[in-house]
């Protein structure tokens, strides 16, 4: 029973993991908390859904045409909101996030109607017994997609000039830039980035949930993985991803199916009071 909960959790935990890893990294780089990141998400599986509909795409290619559409997205917030406040105040750019996340799930919700839409799973959803184990193929298809994602990200960062870069700005903007780093174009890409990790979350998370304009719920999940982990490092969101899944699934098997959802907001407010810089992360002294 255990090792069928343990099993389950991860399809769920490697979702949280990545909505995650999109707050860590534009927090980490800009100082900006995305609270509208939830309804990226959201947006980022209407893409899909939009291009079969309206273009008559396949499956795989209304996919590609949504991470295209997600570059320019992720480029249209940065340039169009973030850039022209960049020297306003940390609680206007906040507000800003809030605000654009507002618009985009209205503007679903006027145009897609706020009933749910059926999303294709990546591969069938028929559960197959391992070793007594019941595993479901699709769910098995959203762990490796998700893994894929995340050893690109690392190898991105640890391997690549580009992604050294991204670090090096995120670490220290100053000094980035003494030694010829474009901060802006840093930021540029952190944006897009994660826009484009944003819509892979929604293609992964829409069948298991169901898509609507409300999806974006989803996003509290991702933020509290993300305290968990350490809002300030990224393996801290993997790892944080990992355990609020699990976490989640043992409560809702162990305890009340009711007290699934509860849990995040429980952690979030034990981290807060107990461990605020989370698993993996390091506590910072400003000077004010």
């Amino acid at each position: 029973m255990l090792a069928q909960v343990l099993v389950s959790s991860i399809t769920a935990g490697a979702v949280y993991a990545l909505i995650a890893l999109g707050f860590v990294l534009i927090y980490k780089g800009t100082g900006v908390v995305h609270f509208g990141y939830g309804d990226q998400v959201t947006f980022g599986a209407y893409l899909v859904l939009t291009a079969q509909a309206l273009i008559g795409l396949p499956f795989w290619p209304a996919v590609v045409v949504a991470l295209v559409a997600s570059v320019l997205l992720g480029a249209l917030i940065y340039g169009g909101l973030m850039w022209p406040l960049r020297n306003a105040s940390l609680l206007a750019q906040i507000i800003a996030s809030l605000a654009m996340g507002t618009v985009l799930r209205e503007f679903v919700r006027a145009y897609m109607g706020p009933s749910a839409w059926p999303f294709p799973f990546l591969l069938s959803p028929a559960p197959i017994s391992v070793f007594g184990i019941l595993v479901v193929p699709a769910n098995l298809a959203i762990v490796g997609v998700s893994l894929g994602v995340l050893a690109l990200l690392f190898l991105l960062f640890e391997r690549t000039f580009h992604g050294k870069a991204i670090m090096a700005a995120c670490d220290n903007r100053i000094g980035a830039s003494l030694i010829g780093v474009q901060v802006s174009m840093v930021f540029l890409a952190i944006w897009i980035l994660s826009s484009v990790l944003a819509t892979v979350a929604g293609v992964l998370v829409a069948p298991l949930l169901t898509l609507s304009p409300d999806m974006g719920l989803i996003g509290i999940k991702g933020f509290t993985a993300a305290v968990l982990g350490g809002f300030n490092s990224l393996p801290g969101a993997v790892i944080g991803g990992i355990v609020l899944g699990v976490l989640e699934a043992l409560a809702g098997t162990y305890v009340s199916s009711a007290l699934k959802d509860m849990i995040s907001y429980g952690i979030l407010i034990a981290v807060v009071l107990v461990r605020p810089q989370g698993l993996l992360g390091v506590l910072a002294m400003k000077k004010v």
